[in-house]
């Protein structure tokens, strides 16, 4: 099943979705959608990681080489 939407976007955002189109030999739907493929996998990621980082900071891991230091 397929459905439309209309998503109202500013001239900029407009001339810079058509950018990024042009660039990969896309039409605009095609962009859109990727770019929400690419929301919904980083989103969950960016809350885990909201989530985890102030337990991260209290475990005294600050960076991925504290970690990997303490796991290998």
């Amino acid at each position: 099943m397929q459905s439309t939407l209309t998503v109202r976007l500013t001239d900029h955002e407009a001339r810079a979705l058509d950018v990024l189109c042009s660039g990969t030999h896309k039409l605009r739907s095609e962009g859109v959608r990727d770019a929400l493929r690419a929301y919904r996998l980083r989103e969950p990621l960016r809350q885990s990681q909201a989530q985890l980082a102030p337990l991260a900071r209290t475990s005294g891991w600050l960076t991925e080489e504290d970690i990997l230091q303490d796991v290998s």
